[in-house]
């Protein structure tokens, strides 16, 4: 089979995948979706690993890399993210998409951040938020219990 055959089935594969997975999202099916990305995520990096001298084949080259990147950024893997974009800037992508894998750089720096707990949590539905700030209290009580004070 030559490489471009190669590179096409596991694209189309990975957004197969990527697909169901959005769905499963959609559903709620929280950890069926972060499988789904996952296995996604791995053909698409190998789909584009496999163009990775591939200089002369833009922008099929960077999109390849951009799109594993997203995939990786689904299942918070932004140190990965990262080189997937970084591997993508190597070539020659175009003018729009370059300006894309650099606004994407940019935002996986951020979510990458330690303020992303705080953003995930805020993105929480109310009544999860609740819940997992009464998680939180019961630890810290747990952990450090109120110490009763004397009175004399």
């Amino acid at each position: 089979m030559n490489k471009i055959k190669q590179v096409n089935q596991l694209h189309e594969k990975a957004m197969e995948l990527a697909e169901e997975a959005f769905l499963a999202k959609r559903k709620k099916n929280v950890l069926v979706a972060k499988d789904l990305y996952q296995q996604a995520y791995h053909l698409e990096q190998q789909a584009a690993l496999l163009m990775i001298t591939d200089y002369d084949i833009e922008p099929t080259r960077s999109v390849l890399f951009k799109s594993a990147a997203h995939l990786a950024i689904d299942i918070d893997k932004y140190q990965e993210a990262e080189q997937m974009i970084r591997l993508a800037l190597l070539g020659n992508p175009p003018s729009p998409i370059d300006q894309e894998l650099n606004a994407l750089l940019l935002r996986t720096r951020q979510l990458a951040s330690p303020m992303t707990t705080i953003n995930k949590f805020q993105r929480l539905p109310e009544h999860l938020q609740q819940e997992v700030a009464d998680f939180i209290d019961f630890l810290l009580i747990r952990h450090h219990p109120i110490q009763e004070t004397l009175v004399v």
